[in-house]
């Protein structure tokens, strides 16, 4: 698989809601310990909406950006603006970065 097609695949498994199945995919199984990112470390009751771009692909990365209303206990509605980064290499996800516009609103 070319960084298109993983990116491609990594989003479609994402809008499916099989995050899992994207890990255990696209991840060296070096990385399957993944640790949980933000959304697992809180508890949230609700993801009402979620919105994924399509991919920008520059060679061996690809970026997406990541919208997704959510409701947490204790914590009012809010929106999850992100914009996530990867790395490939042989087909597996080597690097990742994400960047958290409105951290802030949902840590409050």
């Amino acid at each position: 698989m070319n960084t298109q097609e993983v990116a491609l695949k990594l989003i479609q498994l994402w809008r499916e809601g099989r995050n899992d199945d994207a890990i255990k995919e696209f991840y060296p199984v070096t990385q399957n310990n993944h640790a949980p990112g933000f959304l697992y470390t809180r508890k949230m009751e609700q993801a009402s909406r979620m919105e994924i771009s399509d991919p920008l692909v520059i060679v061996e990365f690809f970026c997406f950006r990541l919208k997704m209303k959510l409701s947490f206990n204790g914590i009012e509605e809010s929106v999850l603006n992100e914009s996530w980064v990867f790395e490939v290499e042989e087909d597996k996800i080597i690097f990742e970065r994400f960047f958290n516009c409105n951290t802030k609103q949902i840590l409050a």
